[in-house]
């Protein structure tokens, strides 16, 4: 891994906080209608995953002052792919 451990672990943290975070308040009832969807707990998991990634990339360029490398970028999905199981078991009791 190419990622620093402190920022892994920070990363990890987002991503536990933020689903707990959604866990305790849900989704709005409105999602299917507003977004036109038929799966919304689809739509939902995959805007979470999203925006993990994109909170994760983001904090690495103001940490590092820099664009992560190809590599650093797989490694952040990878860290967000770590808890695919738990995210998507939560976001289908919305489908």
């Amino acid at each position: 891994m190419t990622l620093d451990s402190e920022f892994q672990q920070q990363t990890i943290q987002l991503i536990k906080e933020t689903l707990d975070l959604y866990k305790a308040s849900g989704a709005s009832p409105r999602v299917g209608q507003v977004w036109n969807c038929k799966s919304v707990g689809d739509f939902l998991c995959g805007f979470f995953v999203g925006e993990m990634v994109g909170s994760a990339l983001s904090a690495f360029q103001i940490i590092h002052k820099r664009e992560p490398t190809g590599e650093e970028h797989l490694e952040i999905i990878e860290l967000v792919e770590n808890y695919s199981i738990e995210i998507k078991d939560f976001f289908a009791k919305f489908n």
